[in-house]
Formats: C-alpha cells, structure tokens, sequence
C-alpha cells in the first residue's frame, strides 16, 4: 500500500483531533460543527490508518494484490463501465426530481406560513436546481467532444 496514505490518515486524524479539541475549548457559536468536523477527520484518519496497517503487512501482500488486480478489472469492465453511466444518470435525474419536489413543498409551506424563511429556501434550491442541469449538459458535451 502507498506511503502517501499512510501520511494522508495520519494528516487526518491530527487534524481531527485539534479541530475537535478547538470545538470543546472554545465556546461560540460554530463550536458544534467544529466539533463534528473534527469527528468527522478523525475518523477517517483513524479508518486510513487502519487500512494501511493492514494492507501493508507481508502476510496479507498477496491478497493486496488479488484486490488491486480485481479493481482493475472491474475498472476496465465495459458492462461495469456502461452500469456506473447508467447509475450516475438515475441519480442525476432522481436529484432533479426531489429538487423540483422540494421546491414545490417549501413554496407551499411559505404560503401557508408555516416555514418563516421559505422565501430563501425556494430560492437556494431553484439556484441548485438550475446549477446541476447546467452541469450536466456542460458534462454531457465535454464528454461527447472526448469521446
């Protein structure tokens, strides 16, 4: 296993440690995301550092390079290559359908008063909702100049 991933969950995991410590020393208002920020780092850290350890041990290299191998063919896999497309569009369009949903409830529940800032909340989500479908055919069109 790479070096690099070793310093990188190492990297993390310190820096999770000082960002959690930061949140419960310091009172203000941001102390709680600073908190799971830090949990968050240090989580991940600690998991990389795990992977590391128990990838990069003699016992285990020849399975390490079973997964590797197999990754790699699963990587150049047409049919797996052809499902990921096929998966990202679902979800693509799946994310468009509850952004419109989504702005049709918040409209509604501005009306009827009962969210105070539904105002802000249509109008950050017909932002997002027009972000992504301009960027999925900004996608679609690099990509079929690419290819």
């Amino acid at each position: 296993m790479k070096k690099s991933n070793f310093w990188l969950g190492l990297i993390s995991a310190l820096l999770g440690i000082a960002l959690f410590l930061a949140g419960l020393l310091w009172d203000t208002a941001l102390s709680s995301l600073i908190c799971g920020t830090g949990g968050g780092l240090l989580g991940s850290g600690t998991l990389r550092l795990l992977r590391y350890r128990k990838w990069s041990r003699p016992e285990s290299a020849a399975a390490y390079r079973e997964r590797l191998e197999q990754e790699q063919i699963d990587m150049r896999d047409e049919r797996k290559a052809m499902l990921r497309d096929r998966s990202g569009r679902y979800a693509y369009l799946l994310g468009l359908l509850v952004c419109c949903l989504s702005i049709l409830v918040f409209s509604v529940l501005g009306s009827l008063e009962i969210v105070e800032n539904a105002r802000l909340t249509v109008l950050f989500l017909g932002a997002y909702l027009l972000f992504q479908w301009v960027a999925g055919i900004f996608f679609y069109r690099r990509l079929a100049e690419k290819y």
